[in-house]
Formats: C-alpha cells, sequence, structure tokens
C-alpha cells in the first residue's frame, strides 16, 4: 500500500523504502525504476536512482519478468550485471505460473556468469515466498569467525580505531619520508587519545570538551 502500482511500465519512478523484519532480521527493502532503455527524462532520473541504490545495497533483488523477451533481457544484462560485481544478488523469475517448464530451464541458462542464487515465483499468487526470506535471511548471515578474528561491536569504538589507525599510517608515512619525531609526536597523541577512547584512559575534561564542540547543548 505505499504505492501505486500498475502493470504499465516506467509507473515506478521514485525510490519507495520501507523496514521488514524476517527471521529476526530486519531489512530496508529498496524498491526502484525498473531498468530499461527509455525516451523519457522523468524515467531516465529514476533509473539513474536505482543504480545509485545498486551501489549502496548490500543485496540485489533482480526481479526477472519470464515473459520479457530474451533479446530485451540481453540489453538489460549488458547495462546492469557490470554493476553487480562483488553483490550478493538474487534472480527472481517471476511470473513463473504463466510459463511452461522448458521455458523455466532456459531462465536458468540466462546470464551464466553471473554469481547469483535463482528462484521462480508468483508475485501475484505469492509462489515460493517462503524460499525467498531464507535466501534473504541467509544473504545477511554473519560471516565464520575465526578464533583470532578480532571483532568490534561498538559503533562508538569502531569510529576511534579507525581514527587511531589513520593517526598511525601519518606516523608510517612520515617516518618514511624523514620528518622529525618533533612533529610526529602530535599524531602518536592523537593515536593514543583515540585509543584511551576505548580503554576508558581519557579524562573527564577531555569527554566533555569532546561533547561540546559536536553539540550545542541550552539550558
Amino acid at each position: 500500500e505505499r504505492a501505486i502500482v500498475s502493470d504499465i511500465h516506467g509507473t515506478t519512478r521514485d525510490v519507495i523504502e520501507d523496514l521488514v523484519n524476517i527471521g529476526g532480521v530486519t531489512f530496508r527493502f529498496i524498491d526502484t525504476a525498473g531498468i530499461r532503455h527509455t525516451t523519457d527524462t522523468i524515467e531516465a532520473m529514476g533509473i539513474d536512482r536505482t543504480y545509485r541504490k545498486i551501489e549502496q545495497a548490500s543485496v540485489i533483488l533482480w526481479v526477472i519478468d519470464l515473459l520479457t523477451p530474451q533479446k530485451q533481457l540481453e540489453s538489460m544484462a549488458a547495462t546492469l550485471i557490470p554493476r553487480l560485481t562483488g553483490k550478493k544478488v538474487i534472480l527472481l523469475f517471476n511470473k513463473a505460473d504463466l510459463v511452461a517448464d522448458s521455458e523455466k530451464s532456459a531462465a536458468l541458462d540466462l546470464f551464466p556468469h553471473l554469481d547469483a542464487n535463482r528462484l521462480f515465483i508468483s508475485a501475484k499468487k505469492g509462489e515460493n515466498t517462503e524460499q525467498l526470506q531464507q535466501l534473504l535471511v541467509e544473504a545477511a548471515a554473519m560471516p565464520e569467525i575465526a578464533e583470532e578474528d578480532v571483532i568490534v561491536t561498538n559503533l562508538r569504538h569502531l569510529e576511534a580505531l579507525n581514527r587511531a589507525h589513520e593517526s598511525i599510517l601519518r606516523v608510517q608515512e612520515g617516518l618514511a619520508i624523514g620528518i622529525t619525531s618533533d612533529f610526529l609526536s602530535q599524531d602518536i597523541r592523537e593515536c593514543m587519545f583515540h585509543l584511551g577512547e576505548i580503554t576508558g584512559q581519557i579524562s573527564t575534561d577531555e569527554i566533555l570538551g569532546n561533547i561540546f564542540s559536536r553539540f550545542c547543548i541550552g539550558k
């Protein structure tokens, strides 16, 4: 009920987002304009937004209408597939209830070089929705963690570690080009400060100073 839908191509132009909890995992679903060649300026702007969202997304659900001619699909794929490198992709072949088994077999042979899960669905009849949910939960699963791996679960700590790392990199770069220790000491102190944010070894005055530097607090 978030938007008007139609079987007319080019209906979706704006990006529509909503949160959905599946198997205890919260997903942000982003519905975008379908990708096709168009001379409509507004629709083309919507497709550009689709490409930007693809860059940001963790998982791509590529919905393919099984009634679409193969040449049209190949033309679309030539534009889209290069943008999917390194992405988790699920190919959803929609309208599976309207095609023969032979056409489904042919669909599975599409885009053989694309690393993706493939699933036949019927959005109208709700076919294979449970399988799709399972694929999404699996795609969102944490990778296996080795005993020697280090995990940071606090966002503030992660930011502090990143800043400490940046400071140390500046020290290494400075040593490589012969900068004197007097200049490098500032970066070393910054690194120690950021590590202190994690261990708690910084003063209350420093914490308050950091808070007031970021926020305007009134009485």
